[in-house]
């Protein structure tokens, strides 16, 4: 009952909000459908109320009674055609699926998820929008890493491992709660009180959650991503990255036991694990497909129906590589468009941390530039993580490819900013003397 009463009393809240500022109807949906930590309340709230919709549908009303912010907007040039293209791209692979029943399921997830991008791009117009989503991503992930641990330590249920969390099973949730470790280190560096501590300690926990879902794919992107950031932060912070390395070292090896060791040893190895066997045959059987169909692939989701006749272990398997998945269902160019949007996410994160370096002694640049600095070593995790996993439809990437888009025209120019807010100096001009004055 509080959960529900919670849920009912935060819509109304966002949605009188909403319509003074339609921002916060973005905020409400990707908090509600990305990183659904009402999914832990399934038992306790009433069937058949499709939260997300709601949202999604609010989101659409207000954006289009608030025009105003489309002649402002933040995102980069190339943002929305980019997006135009993919979905284009989408809707070809859709006309040409070899079964559209089957394609439509998948299509209808990206047909909401490209609209909320759009509508997304329409209302993020102020560095705090930036702010705000970012904080929304580390509570919102850490409520559920806190959840998945209590389940763990209290009533002895490997729940992420054995139930997975908001539709996804326990390679897609780990990834997922992976993408808050780099949310909650450079939180800690951008902050300078003493809760700073808060958002490091979020760490810790996810990592142990990651370990618990013994999916190897999470935890080696979760792997590759901390050496990555404290080695990007080793000169900056020296000290900080010591601590951080000594904390993040003494955790895996406490919190890894045997299982998560033997799990993760046998990546590589074919003979030990029939898991790794099979994944090789259907990334193999994925490059076979995108090979025969380069140009629209075989429809969306598709290519299940074919992994067993191009080599993969048994019908029906999923390919396991979202870069391949992609490629065989939508063909090629969506996976070029694919790539291209997330590689230039990672360049419009960086132009972003640049533009707000300048002036690291405003809280307020501070906190963007560490934020555009955490969005691109989640979304890296996403990126590692993908080698491992079809997770195409998973939003919380593209939500971060927004916030990228953004990130650079929400710093603005410090350099001119903080030029036009000294004051002008008057040039200086000589007193006449009293013969000289004119009459």
């Amino acid at each position: 009952m509080k959960q529900t009463l919670f849920l009912l009393l935060m819509m109304f809240y966002f949605t009188c909000r909403s319509f003074v500022e339609p921002f916060w109807a973005v905020f409400l949906y990707y908090g509600l459908s990305v990183l659904r930590p009402q999914a832990l309340w399934e038992w306790a709230l009433p069937e058949g109320i499709r939260w997300s919709l709601y949202a999604a549908v609010l989101a659409v009303v207000v954006a289009i009674l608030h025009g105003r912010p489309v002649q402002r907007r933040a995102t980069r040039p190339l943002f929305l055609p980019m997006l135009a293209v993919f979905a284009f791209c989408l809707l070809c692979s859709y006309h040409h699926a070899l079964d559209r029943t089957l394609a439509s399921a998948t299509g209808w997830e990206y047909a909401k998820l490209l609209t909320m991008l759009v509508v997304g791009a329409w209302v993020l117009t102020e560095r705090r929008h930036l702010r705000y989503l970012a904080w929304m991503i580390f509570a919102c992930l850490g409520y559920v890493v806190y959840e998945m641990n209590s389940l763990y330590f209290f009533k002895g249920m490997l729940y992420i491992y054995h139930h997975g969390f908001g539709g996804y099973d326990n390679n897609g949730a780990a990834l997922a709660l992976a993408m808050v470790i780099p949310f909650g280190y450079f939180f800690w560096l951008a902050e300078r009180r003493w809760w700073r501590w808060g958002y490091l300690a979020v760490t810790l926990p996810a990592m142990h959650v990651v370990m618990l879902s013994l999916s190897r794919g999470a935890m080696l992107s979760t792997l590759v991503v901390m050496v990555g950031m404290l080695a990007a932060t080793a000169r900056r912070h020296a000290g900080r990255t010591l601590l951080a390395a000594i904390l993040l070292t003494a955790a895996i090896a406490v919190l890894a036991g045997p299982e998560v060791r033997d799990r993760f040893a046998t990546i590589g190895d074919k003979l030990q694990d029939p898991s790794a066997e099979s994944r090789y045959l259907s990334w193999r059987a994925g490059y076979r497909i995108a090979k025969a169909y380069p140009l629209f692939g075989v429809g969306l989701r598709n290519s299940n129906l074919l992994t067993w006749d191009y080599g993969a272990d048994r019908a029906g398997r999923t390919i396991h590589n979202n870069y391949l998945q992609i490629a065989a269902d939508a063909g090629l160019p969506a996976l070029t468009v694919f790539v291209s949007l997330l590689v230039a996410s990672f360049g419009w994160f960086h132009l972003g941390a640049q533009r707000a370096a300048a002036d690291m002694d405003d809280p307020e640049m501070r906190w963007h530039h560490y934020i555009c600095r955490a969005g691109g070593w989640s979304l890296a995790t996403f990126a590692v993580g993908s080698v491992f996993l079809s997770f195409e439809t998973f939003e919380l990437p593209y939500l971060l490819m927004l916030m990228a888009a953004a990130a650079p025209d929400l710093a603005g120019e410090p350099r001119l900013a903080i030029a036009d807010a000294q004051p002008r100096r008057l040039p200086r001009v000589a007193a006449l003397s009293p013969a000289e004055t004119p009459a």
